[in-house]
């Protein structure tokens, strides 16, 4: 027996040592200089970068051109494998690191960037760009360069085991990398193409009567009734919009993503000055996430916010103003049926006059370990009209013999200052706006604040006046008019300046007011995050403790609307299952617990209900189409439930006349069914927070054990979609939540120590790194306090570590 013991205890000493070594040597093996002094090729003068309990770079140069070098330097030591990625998927060079994919799915990424042109947009760009852009630029990619290219010892490991080595950068592969985060907020091509899947299944008239509703909360007094589809205006307040908008409301999957943004005056917040708060929901659940916090500090500057890989800050504070971002979802891209000449294949028509196609050949490189060199080449042979590539040359669009262009406002309509980098150093709301009106690359919905208590916001980007079409189906080019009469002038973007309410905010939903003169956009979010913000800030006095704790609010107002009518439903059914979740669904108040079974109910039932009513009619190959980008469907449908009359709701496929009530028996049946399915018939395995999980990856995306051991995380999250704690899942893969808050941040211009911020991951992105996923815990705790420190005294107080960057000029310099 003893010897029992001793070997039990052998065990135990065993598996404590193996893991004292594991916890001390794998940080070790991935990590950079963060103390002493390193010799860099780049800046005027010493550079000194301080990192607080949380690794945050706090950057303290001579001049804000030192500071960027110091930011690209941090930068390379904390994101260069994140940054390399997004370096090559935005010039089309994933293939030639990674391979061509399973079913060749990297390389279609590739031929994706090079169509659409990323790298060739930022030429363009680069060319162009003001000489305080280009300084910008300069000096960050100085100090990352330095990095990449005397400090390879200090790589992250990342590359080693991916098979493949940073490369240094160029001020036009920054640039792309620019283009390509913009393409998100603009790139609704898609919508176009696959929309004509549904209206092939039912044809215009009747999909009218499902187009999707483009709403304006502060519009009033709008009617709910709905028009025929020619006679609805572009965008109005519970009304649907018409047909073509529909079109354009776009099926990416970018377009799920979201934010919230809200800036309380200083009236509002009993103060003098503004209160910025700002939650951008993108897919982060690949760790560290897409943000990396710094401070640049000089003599005359002091700035504190995230990067996204480029020079400055996009979301944060200096010492007079606050800002934060949502998308803005202008419509800023069209496509144009061409004309291919038939007495001339390289030609293209414009009416009568026959046009050469710009032809431009992009070599790919694929790594192909079959191959001496260890890449093979393909050369992808893109064609242009002179309002953009043919997006259908290689690619199946599903448009059949068509020859579709496509045409971007942002690529074409440019300007040599990038605001970005501007917007940082204003100092009052006026200069923040100016600043706002120079930024093209992104449509992006600023609000801003000051230390004087005033607020505003603005939307950002470029968006085409329309002379001729609407934007929102592919426009027939027939002669050779341009249909496009230059940009909105940015002065005349949506946005507005010290609003008597007190605040300004916005939730992705339509920021255009009704009698705005242009067509600004038709896909926005539905209204019910934004309506959830004019309730709570409907308060006299909102301060910084209430504006942080609104990104943490649960209550559903979707939920609000339809959880009542499938309750009462339910609650009369004669099967003993469905009347038990119609009870729990009336005793719901309708806030989105993680403890709380109802929220999963509802869900489900509700995803159900609108299959039942769309699939009969639309097949399911259009309704998958229809049902997987909640903003075209969920609006609308939220009315027909509400109204309950629709004939949608009668099944097609039955000789009987089915009603609202049929189809909510079916949903509730067959949502019971998944549930138990998927999870087991004991409900407490049901409840919204086991069900609603985020799964966290680490840089190199490995699961099982690899995945747990290099640092993948499971968290129960409460929220949803349509909550400000917002927390979006793929209809069709129900309830992993994979759109939420990137970051959440509470900058209070009356506090001169700190801004209140914390990250879905942590600063660095490194695999074993302790501060690579060590801020989760406390971004699912609405009372923590993290915080990015402001005040020299707090910076100083909290500072683990001091590097200092000496330039030195390299040989041929």
């Amino acid at each position: 027996m003893k010897w029992l013991i001793r070997v039990a205890l052998l065990l135990v000493t065993l598996v404590v040592l193996t893991g004292v070594l594991l916890w001390f040597f794998l940080p070790r093996i991935n990590d950079r200089q963060v103390n002493g002094e390193i010799a860099v090729a780049g800046g005027n003068a010493p550079i000194r970068i301080v990192r607080d309990s949380n690794s945050m770079p706090y950057i303290y140069a001579e001049t804000l051109e030192d500071a960027f070098v110091g930011q690209g330097f941090v930068a390379g030591q904390d994101r260069l494998f994140q940054m390399e990625l997004a370096k090559r998927a935005a010039t089309g060079r994933l293939a030639e690191a990674l391979g061509p994919g399973e079913d060749e799915a990297i390389l279609n990424l590739d031929r994706e960037a090079r169509t659409v042109g990323f790298y060739r947009i930022a030429a363009r760009q680069e060319a162009i760009l003001s000489p305080e852009s280009r300084a910008a630029m300069t000096a960050y990619l100085s100090g990352l360069n330095a990095f990449i290219l005397q400090h390879a010892d200090s790589h992250p490991i990342e590359f080693k085991l991916s098979g493949f080595e940073p490369q240094v950068w160029t001020t036009t592969e920054l640039l792309a990398t620019g283009f390509f985060l913009g393409w998100a907020s603009a790139a609704n091509f898609d919508g176009e193409l696959i929309a004509h899947k549904v209206i092939m299944a039912v044809g215009e008239k009747k999909f009218g009567e499902i187009a999707p509703m483009v709403v304006n909360p502060d519009d009033e007094g709008e009617p709910t009734e709905t028009a025929e589809p020619a006679q609805r205006p572009i965008r109005s307040a519970r009304k649907t919009a018409p047909l073509s908008q529909w079109i354009k409301g776009g099926w990416r999957e970018q377009g799920h993503g979201g934010s919230n943004n809200w800036a309380m005056s200083g009236a509002k917040a009993g103060q003098r000055a503004a209160i910025v708060t700002n939650d951008p929901h993108l897919d982060s659940r690949n760790l560290p996430g897409p943000w990396h916090p710094v401070a640049l500090i000089t003599s005359e500057h002091r700035i504190v916010g995230v990067s996204a890989g480029l020079p400055g800050v996009v979301i944060g504070r200096n010492q007079r103003i606050a800002f934060g971002v949502t998308n803005a979802y202008a419509d800023a891209v069209d496509l144009y049926i061409e004309t291919l000449d038939p007495e001339n294949s390289e030609n293209y028509l414009e009416g009568a006059t026959s046009i050469p196609l710009e032809i431009i050949a992009e070599p790919i490189l694929i790594k192909d370990e079959t191959k001496a060199a260890g890449f093979r080449q393909e050369t992808l042979t893109v064609r242009s009209t002179r309002r953009g590539p043919l997006i259908t040359d290689h690619t199946d669009r599903g448009v059949g013999d068509a020859h579709i262009s496509m045409r971007w406002a942002s690529a074409e309509y440019m300007d040599g200052d990038l605001g970005l980098d501007t917007l940082m150093l204003a100092q009052d709301v006026d200069q923040a706006l100016e600043a706002i009106e120079k930024t093209r690359i992104v449509s992006i919905n600023f609000v801003v604040g000051d230390v004087t208590g005033r607020v505003a916001r603005r939307a950002s980007g470029a968006a085409p006046i329309r002379l001729r079409g609407d934007g929102m189906t592919p426009f027939p080019v027939t002669d050779t008019t341009d249909n496009w009469g230059g940009p909105i002038a940015p002065s005349e973007m949506p946005g507005e300046i010290d609003p008597a309410r007190g605040w300004t905010g916005t939730a992705n939903h339509m920021t255009a007011p009704r009698d705005y003169p242009y067509t600004y956009t038709s896909y926005a979010s539905p209204p019910y995050r934004y309506r959830r913000m004019k309730e709570i800030f409907a308060a006299d006095k909102v301060g910084a403790a209430e504006a942080w704790a609104a990104q943490y609010d649960v209550t559903n107002l979707y939920a609000r609307e339809l959880a009542p009518i499938l309750a009462r439903v339910l609650v009369q059914s004669q099967e003993a299952e469905l009347r038990e979740a119609g009870e729990v669904l009336q005793d719901w108040d309708h806030r989105d617990l993680a403890d709380a079974l109802a929220p999963t109910l509802f869900q489900e039932i509700a995803r159900q209900l609108a299959r039942q009513t769309f699939e009969d009619e639309l097949g399911p190959e259009a309704t998958q189409a229809y049902l997987s980008n909640w903003y075209v469907w969920q609006s609308r449908f939220e009315v027909m439930v509400r109204e309950g009359t629709s004939d949608w709701f009668d099944d097609t496929r039955t000789p009987d006349k089915e009603t609202l009530a049929d189809l909510v028996h079916r949903a509730g049946s067959a949502a019971l069914e998944r549930l138990t399915q998927q999870y087991g018939a004991d409900q407490a395995n049901w409840v919204w927070g086991k069900v609603h999980a985020i799964r966290f990856q680490s840089p190199l995306r490995q699961s099982g054990l690899a995945g747990d051991l290099t640092g993948n995380r499971r968290v129960e999250l409460g929220g949803s979609g349509e909550t400000l704690l917002r927390a979006l899942y793929p209809y069709d893969e129900p309830f992993g939540s994979k759109w939420f808050a990137s970051l959440r941040m509470t900058a209070d211009l009356s506090d001169p120590d700190k801004v209140r911020a914390v990250l879905p991951g942590g600063v660095v992105g490194r695999t074993f790194h302790p501060h690579l996923a060590n801020q989760i815990d406390a971004w699912m705790e609405p009372d923590a306090q993290v915080y990015w420190w402001f005040s020299d005294e707090k910076i100083e107080a909290d500072t683990q570590s001091t590097l200092t960057l000496t330039p030195v000029q390299l040989a041929g310099d």
